[in-house]
């Protein structure tokens, strides 16, 4: 039953290649994208900062291999983890958009 958290893992690293490999697309539908120009440069710094819900959730299924009772509280860590790069990458494109 770990393997959810890598398939949670899989389908953000895809959203994080396609927002940096692929930056013209508008995915991210809680961005003011504004200029066109700032597309790519929003995508990318917002593809970056999603590995870190990667990052956590492969974490999680390391442990819940190792310790399968803890898989219950550790699957509140995905959307917490999504919540807070979220947060993260609006006030960093606020802060982008104040630089230039």
């Amino acid at each position: 039953m770990p393997d959810i958290f890598l398939i949670f893992a899989c389908v953000l690293l895809v959203i994080c290649a396609l927002l940096y490999f692929v930056p013209h697309l508008k995915l991210l539908n809680f961005v003011d994208y504004g200029a066109p120009a700032d597309i790519v440069r929003l995508n990318r710094y917002a593809a970056v900062r999603l590995l870190f819900p990667v990052l956590v959730n492969v974490v999680c299924s390391y442990v819940a291999s190792r310790r399968p009772g803890l898989m219950m509280p550790l699957i509140f860590l995905t959307p917490l983890s999504i919540l807070g790069v979220v947060i993260w990458i609006s006030a960093g494109i606020n802060k982008l958009r104040a630089k230039g």
